[in-house]
């Protein structure tokens, strides 16, 4: 599985620097692929002393990264906006969240967020792994299938004034109307 690991890179204690190394080496012991080069070794003067087309190429960067995986997983016991539009924007691709917080110090503000697609789950560095293996687990056998196709520039135009207009992704209004189809449909048998 392709996995995206965030955190807070400001304001972030050695241990819990210690901790994001830790949940990348768990999950890469697991045999998943995480993309985490962007948190690695990284403090908060790293983001100061970027200029504007660096901070832009690594930002570009890793929304390529969270749009082409399975999964997110951050930790989230440090708040930070940035994780929190990285999240926003995982769940509005319909992207599946694994938001880990050390016990005690749950983020409030997430939830109520994409309940059927955030999973939030406290843990411990005695736990760590248990949590991660369970939840990854889960995240993975219920994630969706990918399905690609080729569409004419008029139906890309379509979707996208869809998308704008009723504030909707493409993808959820293209699986709405195929769900509807469905309960239309009296032949199909779901198996």
């Amino acid at each position: 599985m392709k996995i995206y690991f965030t955190g807070s890179i400001s304001h972030v204690s050695p241990e819990g620097r210690d901790l994001y190394d830790k949940i990348i080496a768990i999950l890469e012991r697991l045999g998943h692929t995480v993309m985490a080069s962007h948190m690695q070794n990284k403090d908060g003067s790293v983001i100061k002393n970027q200029t504007e087309k660096e901070a832009a190429f690594i930002q570009n960067k890793m929304n390529k990264w969270r749009k082409q995986a399975n999964l997110l997983v951050a930790e989230v016991s440090t708040p930070s906006f940035g994780v929190g539009q990285e999240i926003a924007e995982a769940l509005a691709d319909n992207r599946q969240v694994l938001a880990l917080y050390l016990k005690g110090k749950k983020p409030n503000i997430l939830t109520h967020q994409g309940r059927d697609l955030l999973y939030l789950v406290d843990y411990s560095v005695d736990n760590l792994r248990e949590q991660l293996t369970e939840y990854v687990d889960f995240a993975k056998a219920n994630s969706d299938t990918r399905f690609n196709f080729f569409i004419s520039p008029q139906i890309g135009s379509y979707l996208d004034w869809i998308s704008r207009k009723k504030k909707l992704p493409r993808a959820v209004y293209l699986r709405r109307l195929i769900e509807d189809d469905m309960k239309l449909n009296k032949d199909y048998e779901e198996a």
